[in-house]
């Protein structure tokens, strides 16, 4: 065993791991003159289960009880020659402590007091920035596909962006990546997801979560499934995972004394949606759309108040549309071609419009492509007297999915993971938690733009060993787009993870350490080798040797990463009103070692020599640098300005140190575009070599994050809260072609820590608690976030010209969500539940060419900007009503350079959008309900478009082709959830039929 590797499990196996999961309760029982009450009885009951668990007071009047499961419990205070209180209602959350204080009165102890407890409006000891959501606000939203992604947009902060094959991460949280943001179900990692690696595209190797096949989040849990969902945007508890974007935490149900489940049946179809807005301009009708959403579960007693079961199940399928514009090769260029061009030309679709220019047509793409999944889940619960608990979950997801536009990409997929926990109570004070998690995830798919092996044999005589029919190819002409087919490989990933606590409650302090050690064994096995065609443009096909040449052998490798964090958490109730959360992760990343070049073969793996700034074989090196001294401290406060409890201010901040996955998977892809030669012979001297090279002291990055919040409660039942945000992050993935290590015979992607980042957030959120009969929420958030990249896989070019620092991808101003729920006391079970979305636009980099030198270069090259001439002009037959003004660009003084246009410097389109059910509940015997529920998804049919194109070489530049649910997410695990489940759809309207027991 490698001696990191040794070092990482030796430290699991001698300190408790990970976060504390179960949650807890504990407060102060004082007598009528705030006198503390010592040795008082305290017993905790679940009201749903009925498992127990009993503390006494110490001298002060202080108790604590850990390990709770989250749910609804009974609290009793009592002491001889004093009244007994007994409180009902008090809800657990996972992974937090609620404080719950008892005032006993003189008198007899069989005197019993008893109070239905609420929730707090506001939590008074917590410092962090986020939201909570539980399963019945959870019910009431009108979800799109009933997925999470909704959800998530609840939270101040949180903003849900363009999924990439390179960069499926399909939302950021307080100006992070994408790739930043940390899943956890029942407390243990869910970042399990991968996808196929394609051409070009990038493995992600723990760095999203396990999504289905179509992107959706249902391989997590159900929602029917879920408890509860907690997501922190900014924390300074040390406890909370090592990725600076978000933590969304997820919940599952567990079964209870009383047997309770759910069935539920959603369905939509086409006949009751609306046309897509560029369908309607060219005349066709609406394609199939078709959604069948079958989903239960069912809990209860296998031996009451001891043995506990839930089963979920749901099986989705999709018949998704997809309509866009798209430039095609005209017929008269197809039949002008060259003899040996024409085949691969004719795989393009026929034109139904006119020409557009530079021998190009226009098509509307369209078409209906399947998809579907199948989620079960199962839960068990099991009570060892009244200090020991355990707890098992299992869930398995295959799905299936067919996206894609000129290609088709049959996919399918399958996610596994199993949970085991065990939770004591060793002492009054300490509680023991550890889980263990093993998840795997598989993924194979197939490419094609037709049924045959038409592409394939096109590529013979282009290369030395032909392609064969399962050979991934692709062809790709600028300013047109890409014919992909062919194998595409098979990609397996496995997770281990252990996951303990160690809690003892001290007085006024509430002490946790634990580590938190992952294990990650991503796997790549190609049959055969990847081929690519591309040319500069149509004009480029008159010559073979115009073409660039792209090539990666067949790989059977595996690439393996270990992760260990240890902390120590102090959560102190300095004074009455004052708690201070201070703490100190430590990060360890061994790092992992390039593989030995094949023999025979162009070296794959390169480091930047310091001294020469040339480059030299890295077979057998370290592809990061090992460090013992990445310490992360954290510190949080939280304070109750006035003593009604009703207005807190809460300040915090803390460091992170990135994972090092999204590194990692370069052993397995070539880098971030899975190329390892590329060449062309008429473009002598430029590069005739892709490499792949990494600086020699390669750092994990680091993110810096702090907020201040003040957030009031306005009576019963309302909260306010204004709140600051800001990060700045350094030493962060920038891939680097141009720069350090080129020549005129080789291209080299460097992998270099030269990325930062900064962001500054205003947020505003307001919540009203549902009485009588009205609940509603709403978070707008104004923030700036800036970068010189803004994603681990992007390449970009680094020769000088202007900089690259300026506004991030993901850069979005304005950001306003709200939902309310409406039930009206005379409606005898009617309600309304909406949502509603307002967004500006994200930034858009114009550039001159969608590749140069046959690869994607996500920044160069921009054209000069055009003094005088505005950048939109109005055209009433585009999307919006405008499109970018071409005349107010123009080409740089010399091909390769950047022109005078910044980088992001243009905002595109915004967005509006209104989601709104109407349901009817009819309540039978106890808690047997019926609901019956229609939404409707974009109610007013307003047509939101994608920004437009971007790249000057197209001849639709500088306007939409596709409405906004397009731009995205194109549906896989890739490039982001089905566009029938995204936000810029056309209206569609959903039919549920709900029944609850």
């Amino acid at each position: 065993m490698p001696p990191a590797r040794f070092l990482a499990l030796l430290a699991v196996l001698a300190l408790p791991a990970a976060a504390q999961r179960a949650g807890g309760v504990y407060g102060v029982v004082l007598d009528t003159s705030d006198g503390g009450i010592g040795q008082a009885a305290v017993t905790i009951v679940n009201e749903d289960t009925g498992f127990r668990r009993a503390a006494e007071t110490g001298p002060g009047g202080r108790y604590a009880v850990g390990g709770l499961e989250p749910g609804e419990y009974k609290i009793t205070a009592r002491k001889e020659g004093f009244r007994t209180v007994v409180r009902f209602g008090i809800r657990l959350s996972e992974a937090a402590a609620a404080r719950v204080d008892f005032v006993l009165p003189v008198g007899s102890v069989e005197e019993t007091i008893t109070v239905r407890g609420t929730a707090p409006l506001i939590a008074h000891e917590d410092a962090a920035t986020g939201t909570r959501i539980l399963a019945d606000e959870i019910a009431r939203v009108p979800l799109n596909g009933r997925g999470l992604l909704t959800l998530l947009e609840l939270t101040p902060g949180t903003i849900v962006v363009p999924a990439t094959r390179g960069d499926p991460g399909q939302f950021t949280a307080t100006g992070q990546r994408p790739n930043a943001n940390s899943f956890l179900v029942d407390g243990m990692s869910a970042n399990t997801g991968l996808a196929a690696g394609g051409v070009p595209a990038q493995s992600p190797g723990g760095t999203m979560p396990a999504l289905s096949a179509f992107g959706s989040m249902d391989s997590l849990i159900s929602v029917d499934a879920l408890e509860e969902m907690r997501v922190q945007t900014s924390t300074s508890v040390a406890q909370f995972g090592r990725l600076p974007g978000a933590s969304v935490e997820l919940t599952s149900r567990a079964g209870t004394n009383e047997f309770h489940g759910t069935a539920a049946y959603r369905i939509r179809n086409e006949l009751f949606s609306a046309n897509d807005w560029f369908g309607n301009q060219a005349g066709f009708g609406k394609l199939p759309l078709r959604l069948q959403d079958i989903a239960g579960t069912l809990g209860g007693p296998v031996v009451r108040s001891r043995s506990f079961a839930f089963l979920s199940f749901q099986h989705v399928a999709l018949l998704q549309p997809f309509v866009w514009a798209q430039p095609v090769p005209s017929i008269d260029t197809r039949n002008d071609a060259a003899v040996w061009a024409q085949p691969a030309l004719n795989l393009f679709p026929l034109a139904i419009a006119g020409p557009v220019a530079n021998g190009l047509a226009e098509v509307l793409g369209r078409g209906s492509r399947p998809a579907g999944l199948y989620a079960g889940a199962a839960r068990f619960d099991q009570a060892l007297g009244s200090r020991v608990s355990l707890f098992g979950r299992y869930s398995d997801a295959p799905s299936n999915n067919q996206f894609g536009g000129l290609s088709v990409d049959a996919l399918d997929l399958r996610s596994q993971s199993l949970t085991l926990a065990v939770n004591a109570r060793l002492k009054p004070n300490t509680v023991l938690d550890a889980r263990a998690n093993e998840s795997l995830a598989g993924v194979h798919s197939n490419w094609s733009p037709g049924h045959d092996c038409s592409l394939q044999t096109f590529f013979d005589g282009f290369f030395g060993v032909p392609p064969t029919c399962e050979s991934l190819v692709r062809f790709w002409i600028g300013g047109v787009g890409q014919l992909v087919s062919g194998r595409e490989g098979d990609r397996r990933q496995r997770q281990f993870q252990t996951v303990e606590t160690l809690g003892h409650r001290l007085g006024s302090h509430n002490l946790v350490v634990g580590s938190d050690y992952r294990s990650i064994t991503a796997i790549r096995r190609d049959p055969t080798g990847t081929y690519g065609l591309i040319a500069d443009d149509l004009a480029a096909l008159a010559d073979k040797r115009n073409l660039w040449f792209s090539q990666t052998p067949g790989q059977n490798a595996s690439a393996h990463v270990d992760e260990l964090s240890l902390w120590i958490q102090d959560t102190w109730q300095a004074a009455r009103r004052v708690t201070v959360a201070a703490g100190l992760r430590w990060e360890y990343s061994p790092p992992l070692v390039a593989p030995p070049n094949p023999a025979g073969t162009t070296p794959l793996y390169y480091f930047l020599d310091p001294a020469t700034q040339n480059i030299v074989s890295g077979s057998r090196q370290p592809l990061w640098r090992e460090s013992y001294r990445d310490f992360a401290p954290r510190l949080g406060v939280a304070w109750q300005l006035t003593g009604d409890g009703k207005t807190v201010l809460r300040t915090g901040g803390g460091l992170y140190y990135d994972s090092s996955l999204s590194i990692a998977t370069d052993v397995l892809n070539g880098g971030p575009l899975s190329i390892s030669q590329l060449s062309s012979a008429i473009h002598a001297p430029f590069p005739s070599i892709m490499s792949y090279a990494f600086l020699p002291n390669l750092r994990l990055p680091e993110v810096a994050q702090w907020n201040a919040t003040i957030e009031r409660a306005l009576g019963a039942r309302d909260v306010v809260s204004l709140g600051y945000v800001g990060s700045e992050g350094w030493d962060l993935i920038r891939r680097e072609a141009g720069g350090a290590g080129n020549n005129p015979t080789t291209l080299v992607a460097l992998t270099t820590n030269h990325g930062h980042s900064a962001y500054h957030a205003l947020e505003l959120q307001y919540r009203r608690r549902m009485a009588p009969g009205l609940q509603a929420t709403a978070a707008y958030t104004w923030s700036h976030a800036i970068d010189n990249d803004s994603s681990d896989s992007f390449l970009v070019w680094a020769a000088p010209g202007p900089g690259d620092h300026a506004a991030s991808d993901f850069d979005l101003r304005h950001s306003l969500t709200a939902a309310v729920t409406y039930e009206p006391r005379f409606g005898r079970g009617w309600a309304l539940d909406g949502i509603a979305r307002v967004r500006s636009g994200f930034p858009i980099t114009v550039l001159n060419a969608d590749e140069y030198q046959g690869i994607t270069l996500m920044n160069a090259f921009r054209p000069n900007l055009v003094w005088g001439q505005p950048l939109w002009i109005a055209d009433a037959n585009a999307p919006g009503g405008r499109r970018l003004n071409p005349a107010a660009f123009a080409d740089a003084a010399a091909a390769g350079q950047q022109g005078t246009l910044g980088r992001n410097a243009i905002e595109g389109f915004g967005m509006w959008q209104i989601d709104l059910a109407l349901r009817r509940e009819f309540v039978f015997r106890e808690k047997r309900r019926l609901q019956l529920r229609v939404e409707a998804f974009n109610l007013t049919n307003h047509a939101s478009f994608a920004d437009p194109v971007r790249y000057r070489n197209s001849p639709v530049f500088g306007q939409s082709v596709s409405m906004l649910n397009l731009m995205l997410g194109t549906g896989s695990p890739g490039s982001g959830l089905s566009p029938i489940l995204q936000t810029g759809a056309p209206r569609s309207l959903q039919g549920t039929v709900r029944f609850q027991f």
